[in-house]
């Protein structure tokens, strides 16, 4: 379970609207995360488990939740997923200087991982998949 602390910022993108908190988990671990549409649990989320390294990690069942109910075109992804990393990015480095200072912290942008989940975003396809409706996320 996460308790949501301080919410630092929100966007919108696409239809999902994504809530950066600062977190405590269960065992009191201080994290960092962006939570789709409010939900219980961050798609990406940066946690201080030891005292000098930040650690970055990802929930894939959210992430192919995502996949799932898109609808967007190819060129539409790329272009929101763009938008997702930039934001990202600029809460990964806020969280940097407000939570995480003085501990050295691997960024999204820099992670293998993430290739990965943008390559099954834009080209991932399902027998439901179609540009005509564009949902990205029905909750």
């Amino acid at each position: 379970m996460i308790t949501k602390n301080i919410l630092v910022d929100s966007a919108l993108i696409g239809t999902v609207h994504f809530y950066a908190y600062v977190f405590n988990t269960d065992d009191g671990v201080i994290g960092f995360g962006l939570f789709p549409n409010d939900g219980a649990r961050p798609i990406c989320y940066l946690l201080n488990r030891q005292g000098n390294k930040v650690t970055l990690h990802f929930d894939e069942d959210i992430i192919l939740y995502i996949c799932q109910q898109s609808r967007f075109s190819t060129m539409e992804k790329r272009t929101l997923f763009k938008e997702f990393l930039d934001y990202a990015t600029k809460m990964e480095k806020k969280a940097a200087r407000l939570v995480f200072r003085d501990v050295k912290v691997n960024y999204l942008a820099d992670s293998r991982e993430m290739v990965k989940y943008k390559r099954l975003y834009i080209h991932y396809t399902d027998q439901f998949s179609s540009s005509k409706n564009s949902t990205l996320f029905a909750d």
